[in-house]
């Protein structure tokens, strides 16, 4: 819609300009008792409505197809927050708010903390002083409209001031109403943002700027006067001409540099080159790169490990040929361009995974998808939490063992299980841990076999072995998933050929003894009813389907053990593949398109759906409180802040109450640095691909270690290091064999048992070192040989 020509054509009494959606607050001064923010309609229309000759006003109206709900599936805790602060005068009619448009209005644009665009104007229908009110304007509406109502209303307030056609207005003119505004608000709360975030509106400033100079040039014929001589940031860039053909998603220049591993640091290629996101096909998105004496090109995806790096304005990501991976940074001229380059990958990759048209996603959902990876650079100021300030220092201090040796204490090979390898099932050695919570055991899957290992203050012990796992008729099972069970004496296992049903095996007597059916359903994975469960007798548990949520009851005098009025199936295959529980019994349960759910109980619609970023979820586990949320995907871990921020809700975290409809689970997201990437898929010849990742866990143990593995490398994570915003806030330890799970012993996070291919150990948590090339990959050589390092060498005089 051309709003300026719908302005300049009008002849009636009618609405001049309009903003389709966005949310309306009522902000209240400092000096209020009341809070300062109080949301009136979380989706309204804003539009400029002509009154009289030469009057006009700006009219609110509540949507009348508006959804009152979250981002959850459900919406049974939802109250209507319409109820308005403002006094019952103010209101024209139920849902429509009319301000009087003048110079003294102060009608102006500006940027809120959150980074959101939104149109600030005194409330000239309240009672109390200095209030406010806001049009925060929703994500999907064009930039260039929300710029053209600006002037449009701009306009409006020439013509009320000066009773005059806005025709006669100069340029000069519209920026003395402008500077009014902005004076008469005081920019009302801007100066508590901080100055990171100053940064970032002022930079999304800029770059609103260059999109409405764009889409001014295509109305060069209106009001030319008016017009900014503003010059060009940057140079036209050319076209892209060596990548594959497709449309052209973003094209910017920028300098590339390649990770050099002798120097470890990056070196520069160029300072001139083009990079493109091109859509090659139906869901299919290429990487390319062109310089003059450059062509580089790649297919986007998790692979290519993208990571933007805010504070140098740079996108890192890698590239692999040949068995080499290397590391390339560009680094473009504003954090405008970068966030722009990051967000359309972001964009792509969701849409290489979910194969859904980006028009289906809600507009909530496209925010939080575009900006997850920078989210948290956007608020440092504000992540470390009051309970974590001192949380490492008794994980640092309190060993006392300083003196004792850090390396692994047992290391225990598979020749002590005997003929452990030898069974029918094809052994491609070890491929699952367990972990026992009440006992001093660990359980290894290694074939049809499960071995049994024995944790002291020495190290490991192999206990037994459980051959030839068999049915209750016989034949073999292929274990998959277990799950400990009744105070550690037993455990569930699927068959990796018959997912329908479930086996309960007796650990001391070493034999399956019970068999479940799950009504017809594929099994993807079981869990604890409540995440301590298997400390207890507790006989239930819970399961997923690709598209169910059940609970399992074997007391159930039938075959079938679903508790159907406690379970819920969806018509919609929404390919579940892992679900985890906290302390109280919440639910958290992810997809293979990558998205989670959370509920609060069984049988009844998601409190909170939490987006894909573009991985699909490969296991999840829960903080005992329900804080934080671990999912583990392919090449990156999410770790989601679950309490709710901002609202009526704020301080509940997401599986009790939805999260306000302009706010998401605060995300996290745990990669290994494109760099240190390199270093290992060049040396493993295997791209990075985590096992699953935990945390630490006891009962009244607070988590702030987080484990997992890739390839022939344990690494951990600190909690306390991702709040503090460190860029590499893991460590590592390698082993010479790949890890092929690895988990804290219960109640400690600085014991952690890895089971590798062939072998079970135990290794203290301060035995991982920070990253580099000499735990890495010491024996790795990309760009030089030995010779030309001797060459290099500068002897000292």
């Amino acid at each position: 819609m051309n709003l300026i020509r719908k302005f300049m054509d009008s002849g009636v009494k009618s609405e001049l300009a309009l903003i389709a959606s966005g949310q309306f607050d009522l902000l209240r001064s400092k000096r209020s008792p009341k809070a300062s923010l109080e949301c009136i309609y979380t989706d309204a229309t804003l539009s400029l409505r002509e009154t009289g000759q030469y009057s006009y006003a700006l009219v609110v109206r509540k949507n009348a197809d508006e959804l009152e709900v979250s981002n959850g599936d459900g919406s049974d805790d939802f109250s209507d927050d319409s109820v308005s602060a403002l006094s019952v005068q103010s209101k024209k009619k139920e849902d429509e708010w009319v301000f009087e448009l003048s110079e003294e209005t102060g009608f102006h644009k500006r940027w809120n903390k959150h980074g959101d665009m939104s149109f600030l104007w005194n409330n000239t229908l309240g009672d109390e002083e200095d209030e406010k009110v806001q049009f925060v304007v929703a994500s999907d509406v064009s930039m260039g409209d929300c710029d053209k109502f600006l002037l449009t209303a701009q306009r409006c307030e020439y013509e009320v001031k000066y009773k005059e056609s806005y025709s006669n207005a100069t340029r000069e003119d519209l920026k003395k109403i402008a500077a009014h505004a902005a004076l008469l608000a005081n920019d009302f709360d801007y100066e508590s943002v901080s100055a990171s975030d100053k940064d970032r509106l002022d930079l999304a400033e800029n770059l609103r700027s260059l999109e409405l100079e764009e889409s001014n040039e295509s109305d060069s014929s209106e009001f030319e006067d008016a017009k900014e001589t503003v010059q060009d940031l940057k140079t036209p860039v050319k076209e892209i001409k060596s990548g594959p053909k497709g449309g052209q998603l973003c094209l910017l220049t920028c300098e590339i540099s390649i990770f050099d591993p002798k120097l470890e640091k990056f070196v520069l290629q160029s300072d001139n080159v083009r990079a493109a996101v091109i859509e090659t096909g139906n869901y299919e998105f290429w990487l390319a790169i062109e310089g003059d004496d450059l062509r580089l090109g790649t297919n986007i995806s998790p692979k290519i490990n993208p990571t933007t790096d805010v504070q140098r304005n740079a996108f890192i990501f890698n590239y692999a040929f040949s068995g080499i991976t290397l590391s390339y940074m560009l680094t473009f001229a504003t954090k405008v361009d970068c966030l722009t380059f990051e967000s359309t990958v972001s964009r792509c990759l969701w849409l290489s995974l979910n194969r859904t048209p980006w028009d289906k996603v809600p507009d909530q959902g496209k925010q939080y998808i575009v900006s997850s990876a920078t989210a948290v650079e956007r608020e440092l100021d504000e992540i470390l939490a009051d309970d974590y300030s001192e949380s490492e220092s008794e994980n640092e201090s309190s060993d006392e063992e300083s003196d004792e040796e850090e390396h692994s204490k047992i290391a225990i090979s598979s020749e002590s299980f005997g003929d452990f390898s030898k069974g029918r099932i094809r052994d491609e050695g070890n491929r699952s841990l367990t972990v026992a919570f009440k006992n001093d055991r660990s359980y290894v899957v290694r074939g049809d076999k499960i071995g049994v290992f024995k944790t002291d203050s020495e190290g490991l012990d192999f206990v037994t072995a459980i051959r030839d796992v068999k049915d209750l008729s016989g034949k073999r099972l292929d274990p998959q998933n277990p799950m400990l069970y009744m105070e550690d004496q037993a455990m569930i296992i699927r068959d990796g050929i018959n997912g329908n049903k479930l086996y309960k095996m007796d650990l001391e007597r070493g034999q399956v003894i019970e068999e479940w059916e799950a009504g017809g359903k594929n099994v993807v994975q079981v869990g604890p009813t409540k995440k301590f469960d298997q400390l207890t007798p507790e006989q239930t548990l819970l399961g997923v389907s690709n598209k169910g949520l059940f609970k399992l009851d074997p007391r159930l005098n039938k075959k079938d053990k679903v508790v159907q009025d406690q379970s819920k199936e969806y018509a919609t295959n929404y390919k579940f593949s892992s679900l985890g529980t906290t302390e109280n019994g919440y639910i958290a349960v992810g997809s293979e398109k990558g998205d989670v759910r959370l509920y609060d109980r069984l049988g009844i619609r998601a409190k909170t759906a939490i987006p894909s970023l573009g991985q699909p979820i490969e296991h999840i586990t829960t903080s005992s409180d329900g804080r934080w949320l671990l999912c583990t995907c392919e090449s990156s871990l999410l770790l989601f802040d679950l309490t709710v921020k901002t609202g009526k809700n704020a301080g509940n975290i997401g599986f009790l109450k939805s999260f306000p409809k302009d706010e998401n689970a605060k995300t996290y997201i745990l990669k290994i640095s494109p760099e240190h990437a390199s270093y290992i898929v060049t040396s493993t010849k295997k791209p990075i691909k985590f096992s699953k990742a935990y945390f630490n866990t006891g009962i009244g143990k607070e988590e702030q270690t987080i484990v997992t593995s890739s390839g022939p490398f344990a690494i951990s994570w600190s909690l306390k290091k991702v709040l503090k915003g460190d860029k590499k806030p893991y460590v590592m330890k390698k082993y010479q064999a790949d890890v092929i799970e690895d988990n804290f012993e219960f109640g400690t996070d600085r014991k952690v048992i890895v089971a590798l291919k062939n072998d079970v150990s135990m290794s203290k948590i301060r035995s991982f070192k920070s990253p580099d090339k000499q735990i890495m990959a010491p024996n790795l050589s990309l760009f030089y040989s030995d010779e030309d390092e001797e060459k290099t060498v500068v002897k000292p005089e």
